[in-house]
Formats: C-alpha cells, sequence, structure tokens
C-alpha cells in the first residue's frame, strides 16, 4: 500500500539515521578520548572503580616521591658516616702512635684536634633539606620513642575502604654522632647507675646465713658412773619456733635422755666408769643425743663447751634443756642444767651501704643478685620500678630512704620475702619476713652479693675530650675509640639496610603503580582498532541511510505521474 500521508519507508531511514548517528557519536567520543568508559553513565560500575584507583595511583606517586626523599636522607647520612669511619680510624692511629715514648704528644693532639674538628664538620654538614640524623637534638636519645623517625614508604587502601600511609621506622640513636643533650656516638654515654646504690661490686665481710641456737657450759668432773644407779637425765628440745617473732608458732621437737653406766662402757669400757676430761664428756653426750646438737669446745678454755642444735628438725632453731637430774657423787653434772629459758637461733640478715643518688634511665636495668635461703635470684630495678614505688615522673633514686622503698617496692613486686629498713648513716638492713620465710638459723641464709646493669661498661668519654696530654689512661683511649669506631660502623650498616629496604619499596611501589594503571586501562579504555573499524562502518551506514532517507522521500513525488 501506497500513501501519500505516511511515509513509512522515510521514517524507518530517518529512525535507523538517528540511531547511526548515535552510535557514531559514541564512538568518536572513544575515538577522541580513548576512554571507553568515560562518564558515570558510561558505565558507572567501572567508572567508580576506576576513579578511585585513579585516585590511589596519584596517591602512590606522592608516596614514590616521598621514597625518593627519605632516599636522599638516608644516603647523605651514609655517605657523612661513611667518611667518620675513615676519620676514626685515623683517629686510632693518632692514638696508637702517642704510645711511644719518644714522640711528642703535644703535636699529636694537635692533630688529634684536627681530626675532632673533621667529625664535628661532617656531622653538621649531613643534612638534607633541613634535616640532619648525625647532628640531633633529641632530649632523651636512650628514650625509643624520641629517638624515631619515620620514612614514608607505602600507600595502602583497606577492605573497608579505608586508606593509610605506612611508614618505616628509624632509630636516631644508632646513627647520631653528637646529640646536644648527649649520648650521640662520639659522646660519653651517661645512662650508667653508678654503683646502683652502693651495691655493685661491693663484698661484705659477714656470714650470710642465720645463727644456730646453742647453750654453753662448763666441764666439771671427773664424773664417776659406779653403776647405773649413777645417772644423768635431761630433756632436750629443739628447732621450735620464736613463739614472741614467730605467727603460729611450731613447737619444735623434744626428747628425753639418760646418761648411766652402760652409756659410758659402750663409749669406752676402759675408762671404767670414770669421764676425766672435756673431750671425753663430749664423746659421751654426742652418743647419747646423737646427729640432733653438735658439740664445739673452746680453745681458749679447756673446760669450756658448747651444744648447738643441728637443725634436722622442725622448721626453726631452738635449744632449751629441761627436767635436768643428776645422782652422781657431789652433785656434778658435766656443767649440764635446765636452761633458763629456750634460747632460740636467728633468722639471716645483711647489710649493704648507701653511697650516693642514681638514676636508672629508660631502657636501663639494673640487676641485683640475691641468695635467698640457698635459692640464687635477682632482683631486677628499671624506671618504671622506681617511678611506681616512689610515686615520680623520673627513674632518679635521691636519698637512702628512696632506695629502701624502691627495693622493698621490688621485693613485693617480685615474690621475695625480704625487707629493707634503714639504720641510719646510709646502713641498710636486709631481713627475711617471717610470714614468707618462717624457717630460722643456719636453715635460713641471705646475701646480697653485688649489682650489673643492662649497658655494660658505658663510653666514660667523649671523641672530643681525648687528650694524650693528659693521665688519663692511653689504653683507655684507645679502647675508647674502638668502641666509638664499633657503633659508628654499627650505624653505617644500619643505614646500609635501610638503603636498601627504601630501594625495594620503591621498585615495588613503581611496579604497583604500573600494575594500577594497567588496571585502569583495562577496565575503562577504548579498544582503538575496534573503535576505528566501527568509525569507518558507522560512516557507511549513514550515508546508505541518507540515500536511502532521499529515495524514501522521492516515493511520494513518483505518484504524480500515475495521474498524468
Amino acid at each position: 500500500m501506497t500513501s501519500i500521508l505516511t511515509n513509512t519507508s522515510a521514517i524507518a531511514a530517518l529512525r535507523t539515521l538517528r540511531s547511526i548517528s548515535s552510535n557514531l557519536a559514541d564512538t568518536q567520543d572513544r575515538v577522541s578520548s580513548g576512554l571507553r568508559v568515560d562518564t558515570a553513565s558510561d558505565n558507572a560500575a567501572y567508572w567508580s572503580i576506576a576513579t578511585t584507583m585513579r585516585s590511589d595511583g596519584s596517591a602512590m606517586e606522592a608516596v614514590q616521591d616521598a621514597l625518593g626523599l627519605g632516599f636522599a636522607k638516608v644516603d647523605t647520612a651514609y655517605a657523612a658516616m661513611s667518611s667518620t669511619i675513615d676519620v676514626l680510624s685515623e683517629f686510632q692511629a693518632k692514638l696508637v702512635t702517642a704510645k711511644d715514648e719518644s714522640v711528642d704528644r703535644s703535636k699529636v693532639q694537635r692533630e688529634l684536634e684536627g681530626l675532632k674538628s673533621q667529625t664535628v664538620s661532617m656531622a653538621q654538614s649531613a643534612r638534607f633539606n633541613g634535616v640532619n640524623w648525625l647532628n640531633t637534638s633529641i632530649n632523651n636519645i636512650y628514650d625509643t620513642a624520641e629517638a624515631k623517625t619515620n620514612l614514608t614508604s607505602a600507600f595502602v587502601r583497606a577492605v573497608n575502604r579505608a586508606v593509610s600511609i605506612k611508614t618505616a621506622e628509624f632509630d636516631l640513636s644508632k646513627v647520631s654522632l653528637y646529640n646536644s643533650t648527649g649520648g650521640g656516638l662520639l659522646q660519653a654515654d651517661d645512662r650508667s647507675p653508678g654503683s646502683i646504690g652502693g651495691i655493685r661490686n661491693t663484698i661484705y665481710n659477714f656470714d650470710p646465713v642465720g645463727r644456730s641456737a646453742w647453750e654453753d657450759y662448763v666441764f666439771d668432773g671427773p664424773l664417776t658412773f659406779t653403776d647405773n644407779s649413777t645417772a644423768i637425765s635431761f630433756t632436750l628440745t629443739l628447732d621450735a619456733d620464736n613463739r614472741v617473732t614467730t605467727t603460729g608458732a611450731q613447737a619444735g621437737a623434744t626428747q628425753s635422755y639418760t646418761i648411766d653406766r652402760d652409756t659410758i662402757d659402750a663409749v669406752n669400757p676402759g675408762w671404767n666408769g670414770v669421764v676425766s676430761t672435756r673431750g671425753q664428756w663430749r664423746q659421751v653426750i654426742q652418743s647419747v643425743v646423737g646427729n640432733s646438737v653438735r658439740i664445739l669446745q673452746d680453745s681458749s678454755n679447756p673446760s669450756k663447751y658448747t651444744i648447738q642444735t643441728a637443725e634436722n628438725s622442725a622448721r626453726g632453731s631452738s635449744y632449751e634443756m629441761t627436767g635436768f637430774s643428776s645422782t652422781l657423787a657431789s652433785g656434778k653434772t658435766g656443767g649440764l642444767q635446765d636452761s633458763a629459758a629456750p634460747i632460740y637461733g636467728t633468722r639471716a640478715y645483711t647489710y649493704s651501704i648507701w653511697d650516693q643518688q642514681f638514676e636508672l634511665k629508660p631502657a636501663v636495668e639494673a640487676y641485683i643478685a640475691i641468695t635467698e635461703n640457698g635459692v640464687d635470684r635477682t632482683l631486677t630495678l628499671t624506671r618504671d620500678t622506681v617511678m611506681a614505688a616512689l610515686g615520680t615522673t623520673n627513674g632518679q633514686v635521691i636519698s637512702a630512704a628512696d632506695y629502701i622503698q624502691v627495693l622493698n617496692y621490688a621485693f613485693a613486686n617480685q615474690g621475695m620475702g625480704i625487707s629493707a629498713s634503714d639504720l641510719g648513716s646510709g646502713l641498710i638492713r636486709y631481713d627475711l619476713i617471717e610470714a614468707a620465710r618462717p624457717e630460722a638459723g643456719r636453715k635460713t641464709s641471705l646475701g646480697v652479693k653485688g649489682a650489673t646493669d643492662n649497658i655494660g661498661n658505658p663510653q666514660a668519654f667523649g671523641l672530643l675530650d681525648v687528650d694524650v696530654t693528659s693521665n688519663y689512661s692511653l689504653d683507655g683511649y684507645i679502647n675508647g675509640v674502638q668502641s666509638m669506631l664499633n657503633r659508628t660502623i654499627d650505624g653505617a650498616a644500619a643505614l646500609g639496610a635501610m638503603k636498601t629496604r627504601l630501594e625495594m619499596q620503591e621498585n615495588f611501589n613503581k611496579a604497583l603503580i604500573d600494575s594500577v594503571s594497567r588496571g585502569v586501562g583495562r577496565l575503562i579504555d577504548a579498544d582503538m582498532d575496534e573503535a576505528s573499524t566501527r568509525l569507518k562502518a558507522l560512516q557507511t551506514q549513514q550515508q546508505l541511510t541518507l540515500q536511502a532517507l532521499n529515495i524514501a522521500n522521492e516515493n511520494p513525488s513518483l505518484l504524480l505521474q500515475l495521474f498524468r
């Protein structure tokens, strides 16, 4: 059907032309921009991902610049450290030269002064972008938190889309040659707590073991035992707890004994029942009582002897003779008699002498060697211990009273049954606490055997203090400078390790940036081969559609010929 009102061919051709024109416009945009997804309307999901990743890529580029900046700082410090090592080696050689007695040390000192100035100059010159790692102003260089610096190393986006910047930490105390408040590699180390309140390298001449209970007697022999009707009887109570000083005191061990003619004959029948000397009487008593006592003889008095508990029973130390009786002629007793009262041994105690104040700086620990009832233990003091004990904000122990407070806090905190007390004039006494250590006598021991710390022998002088014309030991200087050289070498090694780490991170970051760029490209970049081919096809289709539209528009005019 042909109609002059509705030209269906023209409508179809026009619709096709519009579609082709739209596709042609899209393809032209892709060709001109190079992007398959240029706006959110092209593909909202891919556009969102690509926009985020492009932002991350920009951040990574900034990190790359920061890595370059950090690398420059490390490289600058490393170059100065390497030169300092050379200077220190030369410095060491000059010190060795000064050992020769024929050398003019004043001239050597002038050379050393020049080398000192060189190290200062190198440390001050090791600056990049206003940052100097070798010449620092750290308030407390021994505090890791204060001495730490951070170098930007990575940009990270977490699964929850949160972003963070990762850093590489570096401890400046490992490389600082000169620090304004001290503690640099070429400066004296002032961390030493000194004698640690008088305990370091201290040896006291006293028995660290508790004292046993005993009683003295005077032999009144000879003693004649004619038969078993002549006898001496008594009861011994040994190793009871002191009821006055011990909570829940235990009674100890009580045993009764009798010495008669059979007893004497059992020891030595040749005596015919007569005990003539102190030594013989000692043998008799020992044979009767056994190893529960020790019998000692006074070398200055041929008649005097002592019976001492051997502390084989119970936990205490005591000696008491009761119920004594004698049927010997003239009422002789061999010197034995009832005790006026129980005699108690004492727990072990010891002393130290306070000498001077000291400070435990951050990361410094003092170790006090303790012997507690035969067990070797270590009491550890730290800055935190001092602050907790004294309620202060530093590690300073100013007085003997402070020290005693710190010791008692540490004893309790570290589970030791020991207490310290002030005897005045700097004398500190250490006692076993009865509640924790109820044993007494030689069952107890307590020793404070010296102290050490975790920093060893700190450097007592700085490089700038070296003066070979003084009376200071040249060997001391040589050893000290060698220690400085070793620390400087360690510092250079630490810088080298950081340099390697930054290089690896820099290479990884470059690869990551490239990976992100490629990933974004795969999502939104146009395939230019496909786009150009499609552009040509659409242009051809557009031309054909225009011709079709022309033909469709000419058809109504052809109908006029039918009416001629």
